[in-house]
């Protein structure tokens, strides 16, 4: 299913590479798109030389990414598109999504979605975010 008309997205880690292609897509169709990342995490991932995600998001239209500014961990691993909420403990990443016991969440259910856009909403605001793209 395609998502609604935005993407608010949470994501400790994000590496994966098919899951960077779909969001892309959406983005190009006109979602917009609002990634927040964790500091120490995105760090390591942009120290990495290869920079597929990171340049992916960058090139593509309604992405808007921002970082965590402060020290303590942004550890989420959801999104919401207003109708759908996806949560659990799995990262964006290979390891996350194949070989680590992670768990997946996906639930049709506005007030649950709501919920996470709210704080999502306050997250995005902080004052101290790195504020990327």
């Amino acid at each position: 299913a395609q998502v609604q008309d935005h993407l608010d997205i949470a994501m400790y880690a994000f590496t994966d590479r098919r899951i960077t292609d779909a969001v892309v897509a959406d983005a190009v169709r006109g979602v917009k798109v609002r990634i927040y990342r964790d500091r120490e995490q995105y760090s390591e991932e942009m120290n990495r030389s290869n920079q597929y995600v990171a340049e992916a998001l960058a090139s593509s239209p309604n992405i808007s990414v921002r970082v965590k500014g402060g020290r303590d961990l942004m550890h989420l691993k959801e999104w919401s598109d207003g109708l759908i909420l996806r949560d659990g403990s799995a990262n964006w990443s290979i390891g996350g999504e194949r070989y680590q016991d992670n768990y997946i969440s996906i639930q049709q259910n506005k007030a649950a979605a709501a919920l996470f856009e709210r704080d999502f909403q306050e997250m995005w605001d902080r004052s101290d975010n790195l504020v990327r793209q």
